[in-house]
């Protein structure tokens, strides 16, 4: 294709990437001077004797996806058809596919992997929600950008066949992240992607899967039977995701999470338990570096008052790379969003300050124990999950035990927002939830 070419008001610049469904451009609507991207579905894909049924049931399709406006989606903006093709325009969104980082990484520190994980069931509880199911979730369709803000793209294009997962004889979806009920042609329910999540986890956390270098032969005999898929077939990972990823990959939809939200609130409630480094030998071995155990220790004590109890896996990940306790110290601080935090941090550990300045005079600072109503509570909890997702009512609930003050539980909530124009928002929306007191 002869570029720059016209589509529709659209303008296309360049192919920036191709795969079996289609090819895609980055282009531009000149109209408002919005960069977007284009993605041409392949021809081939589409059956000549049905074409018009298909192109009909995708464009509806496209049209339920385009209803799902979340952070962690990669917004639909137009659909064109053009000599007979399919078009999707679609938000130009930065940054590069999890497969592709994998490829460089091979796994990814269980926290890490858990925080993708979270944004991608909050995209998903967004759009189960409204009834679209993505019906291809993995690596190569999460798109993580340079604030590790993870957006999920092509909603309904597995839909093009009408919901087989071959067209013309060209598979469609990458079976190794499917359901066993996808791959048998079965009916399906949003609890498919949530298969296909708990498989995204895993891989994180292993660099493998469990059937990996199976036949798609195989691998269909491999589902289709009463055996329980075994994540440890994939290779050693951090105990606590067991009973999360056993519950995920269920081969039977009734015994999986019902919803991406209850599976996004067992893994962080999984993750802020008891850390049983002890059961799992291959992250044990130079946890702490050769540090000194009262100086971990201490570490621990402050970057729990940010992050919670999950500091304790932070401190042991960054002590397996860190060659002095400056180095360990300043490898944490970067992984503080909040300023303020970040600077309180790195004070109480060298010293050069209070272990926790003052607060400045927002929200409030109050006395021991927080003056809330379980109905405020409840009412925090719904403010911040439409920040973060699903893991904002378990970070509230820890919130609320840990702070000692109104003030100190806003520090607490607001940390886990990365943008200072969100954190604003959050401020005062938390401030008409919470008002301080006169």
């Amino acid at each position: 294709m002869e570029l720059p070419r016209e589509l529709g008001r659209y303008v296309l610049l360049e192919r920036i990437g191709s795969g079996a469904m289609g090819s895609v451009f980055r282009g531009e609507d000149p109209v408002i001077g919005r960069p977007v991207a284009v993605k041409a579905i392949h021809a081939s894909l589409l059956n000549p004797g049905d074409r018009d049924q298909h192109l009909a049931r995708f464009k509806v399709e496209v049209k339920s996806a385009g209803r799902c406006q979340h952070p962690n989606i990669v917004a639909i903006y137009d659909y064109l058809e053009q000599e007979g093709d399919p078009h999707i325009v679609m938000e130009l969104a930065p940054g590069r596919s999890l497969q592709h980082l994998m490829t460089a990484q091979r796994r990814l520190p269980v926290t890490h992997a858990a925080d993708l994980v979270g944004q991608l069931l909050a995209a998903l509880g967004h759009a189960h929600g409204r009834g679209v199911i993505h019906r291809d979730i993995k690596p190569a369709n999460l798109i993580i950008d340079g604030d590790r803000r993870l957006k999920v793209t092509d909603f309904g294009i597995a839909r093009l066949g009408g919901g087989d997962i071959t067209v013309n004889g060209m598979m469609l979806g990458t079976p190794a992240f499917m359901a066993p009920e996808q791959l048998k042609g079965d009916d399906l329910d949003h609890r498919a992607d949530l298969f296909s999540a708990g498989m995204v986890l895993l891989h994180l956390v292993t660099g493998r899967l469990p059937y990996e270098g199976a036949s798609l032969a195989g691998l269909l005999v491999e589902l289709a039977s009463d055996r329980p898929v075994d994540p440890h077939r994939a290779g050693d990972f951090d105990p606590r995701l067991t009973p999360v990823l056993k519950r995920a990959l269920a081969k039977h939809p009734d015994e999986r999470f019902e919803t991406a939200g209850a599976f996004a609130e067992a893994l962080a409630s999984a993750l802020s338990g008891p850390d049983d480094s002890e059961l799992w030998p291959s992250e044990a071995p130079a946890a702490t570096g050769g540090l000194q155990s009262d100086f971990i220790e201490r570490v621990e004590r402050e970057l729990m008052e940010v992050t919670g109890p999950i500091a304790r896996i932070l401190v042991r990940e960054a002590g397996k790379r860190a060659a002095s306790e400056e180095q360990m110290v300043s490898r944490l601080a970067a992984g503080i969003p909040d300023a303020r935090s970040r600077d309180r941090f790195l004070h109480a550990l060298a010293g050069r300050g209070p272990k926790a300045p003052p607060s400045p005079p927002s929200p409030e600072a109050g006395g021991a124990g927080l003056p809330i109503s379980p109905e405020a509570l409840e009412a925090v909890q719904t403010l911040l999950v439409s920040f973060i997702g699903p893991f904002g009512r378990v970070l509230v609930r820890q919130g609320s035990v840990r702070a000692a003050s109104i003030s100190q539980f806003y520090d607490q909530l607001a940390v886990h927002i990365k943008h200072e124009k969100d954190r604003e928002e959050f401020r005062r929306k938390f401030l008409e939830k919470v008002p301080p007191k006169p």
